[in-house]
């Protein structure tokens, strides 16, 4: 399965640009509905052609709940944790610890 990226092109001449000089991440500080943080990868394209330089997003990446979003394409989870199973018996308890 071959993953094809969007084309990025200047703004300026239309010419097709490879990949970023420089790139670097912005994370979300707040979750999605979801639960999922964004990470959007930034970078500064120069255009071969022109030589326009300019800023502008890369990629976004959305991980965490129970799904991985990697551009605007879903990813399930493939395997679940089960939950953790905490079990207490009362009756270890000393009544003193719940006197005032």
């Amino acid at each position: 399965m071959s993953k094809r990226r969007k084309e990025i092109r200047c703004p300026k001449c239309n010419s097709v640009i490879g990949e970023p000089i420089k790139t670097w991440q912005l994370i979300s500080p707040f979750p999605d509905k979801k639960g999922r943080i964004t990470i959007t990868i930034m970078g500064v394209f120069e255009c071969p052609e022109c030589g326009y330089r300019w800023r502008g997003v890369y990629s976004k990446i959305k991980v965490g709940g129970s799904s991985v979003e990697v551009g605007g394409r879903e990813i399930e989870e493939e395997e679940r944790r089960p939950p953790k199973i905490i079990e207490l018996d009362l009756s270890d308890l000393d009544e003193e610890d719940f006197e005032d």
